[in-house]
């Protein structure tokens, strides 16, 4: 259970709202014998809500946009897949998703998330993870595609 601190994904969370997170078969690190084993097998799903680790290694909850292996393009404020301009019901009319600022820096200083340009396809154990708060949101389009071993859980109840 984690409480949400911001209003990046408003409507669908607000500021304060109490989110319930399973994180079964998702990243778990233990040492063995002085060797680090990361085990992570998730069922992750387009348009799933998920708790991941950020850059500055605080716990956020965005919405899976991409997956692996997918073609993602954003481009005159919408978000396509595959070609397909994705249906985003949860967005309030007239949402404006803009184009990823170029994020090279990501690249540098051994950071394990992958910067993303306005279009390309996402590498196998990448996720494309957005705000439904567009305009206010931090999300892949700064900090970049996110490695599944960062995703700690999928949000499977909230209020």
């Amino acid at each position: 259970m984690y409480s949400i601190q911001g209003n990046s994904m408003y409507p669908t969370l607000e500021h304060g709202s109490v989110v319930f997170v399973w994180k079964g078969g998702f990243a778990i690190s233990a040492k063995f014998f002085g060797t680090e084993l990361l085990y992570t097998d998730p069922k992750i799903n387009k348009l799933d809500l998920v708790l991941f680790v950020s850059k500055e290694d605080e716990l956020v909850v965005k919405r899976v946009i991409g997956l692996p292996g997918e073609f993602y393009s954003i481009e005159a404020g919408r978000v396509l897949i595959d070609s397909t301009e994705l249906l985003e019901n949860y967005l309030p009319q007239g949402t404006y998703t803009s184009e990823p600022s170029t994020s090279i820096f990501l690249n540098r200083h051994n950071s394990p998330f992958l910067a993303m340009d306005k279009q390309g396809r996402i590498p196998p154990g990448y996720y494309l993870l957005l705000g439904d708060n567009r305009q206010y949101s931090t999300d892949s389009r700064s900090f970049g595609l996110v490695p599944v071993e960062k995703i700690k859980g999928k949000v499977i109840f909230y209020f």
